[in-house]
């Protein structure tokens, strides 16, 4: 097995404003964090400490003199934003869908036996494949918004032949 999902590189800190691109970013199994309480300095002792890139909108966020990885994101869609990171992130099916879309912990697999009452029967009869999140309880599995968000993906990073 390659590496291991935890080491996947880079990491993100996103301002409260990129929540969406961050769930995208977990999508493509990028770890993305979004602290919407925290002021400027924390966030950037955080991204310096944790070794995370710094992501904002904001061209005054991003002014500071010290020295830390950061990007100034420029669209308001989120597609867009993504298509701005393509030099920093990559689709690497290994690593899709295994980070929480709400918290973003790994997610890890369970099976239909436990989650049986949760779930509803058409899913559960169409479905064997289930993971959960262990922080929230989020279960997911490959539905009708799993290929959705997996055919916007590959609009995004088309795979080359």
């Amino acid at each position: 097995m390659g590496k291991k999902i935890n080491e996947l590189k880079p990491k993100f800190i996103l301002t409260v404003e990129l929540g969406r691109l961050a769930k995208w970013l977990r999508i493509l199994g990028y770890d993305a964090v979004v602290y919407k309480s925290v002021n400027l300095h924390a966030i950037i002792r955080l991204a310096k400490k944790q070794r995370r890139t710094f992501v904002t909108r904001s061209k005054k966020k991003i002014k500071s003199t010290q020295l830390y990885a950061k990007m100034l994101i420029k669209s308001e869609n989120y597609l867009e934003q993504l298509r701005e990171m393509k030099d920093h992130v990559k689709l690497n099916e290994e690593y899709i869908f295994t980070r929480c879309l709400i918290c973003n912990n790994l997610l890890i697999n369970i099976s239909k036996k436990k989650i049986i009452r949760f779930i509803p029967e058409f899913v559960i009869c169409n479905n064997n494949d289930f993971k959960i999140c262990r922080k929230c309880g989020k279960i997911y599995w490959k539905g009708t918004h799993y290929k959705e968000m997996k055919n916007e993906l590959g609009k995004l990073f088309p795979q080359k032949k």
